[in-house]
């Protein structure tokens, strides 16, 4: 049974209610796994974390107002003169303005390119959640697929080790027909106990990926319809990816950040200009002298003559690390576009596959029909029966992987583009039941 939700408010329900207690739909499962997905966690912090450089970059270029009070003993000696010792109170306020320091403007500048570095790790960590969650999805729906179809499998051979077992007995069936014919239901019980183990697997791997345990899942509809690609050119899904992808973005905003931190460490050279101001009244000295106030102004410009050598080298080492994030953009580039082409061939060549392999599955059962006849009539073998049944389950193997394939390389692709998003999951969720 399929539900269809959209809403987390649904989903929260749905988990209360237990997950056990009727079909999960792929809405479902994949909100449950965004909600867990530690790695979607850490990204999230993160990007708080990262939109905290534009503010303190910001501020790092305001003015900066401090204050102080203080108490000083004084001890006064003159010749011919009796010592004098008092104590003298004092509060100040002083105030610096950055006029002009290039590497707080740089690091100002790259305060947005960090920001925006944190949100592309959460948009793309969630699209590598969903899927995640996705695969893990039609995983355990193929795992229980071909335990279905090993059931269905090993019932025609039983089927079929029946009539001979009876034909056996009527003196029409020869020992090696049944011999063989049990030598293959071996066969099939090993596959059932492999498409068991196989299930187990899937549903545990579903498990850790949403963190919660799902028995049913809603199900692909017998008749599926694939749709078209648009635009139907590798080409340009290749250029979307290397333009849009978000390995790529990532990389692009690396690049960014380790230009402007050449351009910091170049601009050590450069002089720093500040202004600073001070208001700073002393209280009288315990009756030896008159109060005091102190105002200052002053225009300051520091240069740097001479550091031993560091601020070439920092040059140098920030020049080498941009030629690291630009060679890590361009094999971020190279990684999308291949992996655009090979998913849009899988999908292309899975829809037509899918194709193929309906048509095969009910011209097999046909074949298998039509052999069935022609053994009671004696012109087909029991080995024909048998090589006819082998064949039907085959092509049901081979299509129920080829749909699920199908699917997944449809969601990879859009993942290579960064087009992929929860609308993509509704849609393919619609069709469940």
């Amino acid at each position: 049974m399929s539900r269809f939700r959209t809403s987390m408010i649904a989903a929260i329900v749905f988990c209360m209610a237990g997950p056990g207690a009727r079909a999960a739909d792929l809405v479902t499962v994949v909100q449950q796994a965004l909600g867990h997905d530690a790695d979607l966690a850490q990204a999230r912090a993160a990007f708080v974390a990262a939109k905290e450089a534009v503010p303190q970059a910001r501020a790092a270029l305001l003015p900066q107002l401090s204050g102080g009070w203080g108490r000083t003993y004084n001890s006064i000696e003159m010749q011919g003169l009796p010592r004098q010792s008092y104590w003298q109170n004092g509060w100040t306020v002083s105030l610096t303005q950055p006029v002009f320091d290039w590497t707080r403007w740089t690091t100002y500048r790259q305060a947005d390119y960090v920001e925006a570095r944190g949100a592309v790790d959460v948009d793309g960590t969630q699209q590598a959640a969903l899927l995640r969650a996705v695969r893990a999805y039609f995983d355990e729906l193929a795992a229980e697929d071909e335990v279905e179809r090993a059931a269905d499998y090993a019932a025609a051979v039983d089927a079929h080790i029946q009539v001979l077992q009876r034909n056996r007995a009527a003196g029409e069936a020869t020992v090696v027909d049944v011999s063989e014919a049990l030598t293959t239901r071996e066969q099939v019980t090993l596959q059932q106990t492999d498409a068991q183990n196989a299930l187990r697997t899937k549903r545990r791997a579903l498990e850790q990926t949403t963190g919660a345990p799902f028995e049913m899942l809603a199900r692909l509809p017998d008749a599926l319809a694939l749709p078209r690609l648009a635009p139907e050119d590798a080409d340009a899904w290749a250029a979307q990816a290397k333009e849009h992808g978000y390995a790529v973005q990532q990389k692009q905003l690396d690049w960014q950040i380790a230009k402007l931190d050449v351009s910091k460490a170049e601009g050590a050279h450069y002089p720093s200009v500040y202004a600073t101001g001070s208001y700073t009244p002393a209280g009288a000295a315990s009756g030896y002298s008159r109060p005091t106030t102190t105002t200052t102004g002053m225009l300051s410009i520091s240069i740097p003559l001479y550091a031993g050598g560091a601020m070439q080298s920092k040059v140098r080492e920030t020049e080498a690390l941009l030629d690291k994030s630009h060679e890590a953009l361009v094999g971020a580039a190279r990684a999308a576009d291949g992996s655009a082409r090979d998913n849009y061939a899988r999908y292309q060549q899975g829809r037509v596959r899918v194709d193929m392999l309906t048509h095969l599955v009910a011209s097999c059962r046909e074949t298998l029909a039509a052999t069935r006849v022609g053994y009671r009539v004696g012109t087909r073998t029991s080995t024909d029966v048998l090589r006819a049944i082998d064949t039907l389950y085959a092509m049901q193997r081979d299509l129920f992987a080829a749909r699920y394939d199908t699917i997944v390389a449809l969601m990879q692709l859009k993942g290579d583009t960064s087009t992929l998003g929860f609308t993509d999951v509704v849609q393919i969720n619609a069709v469940l039941h």
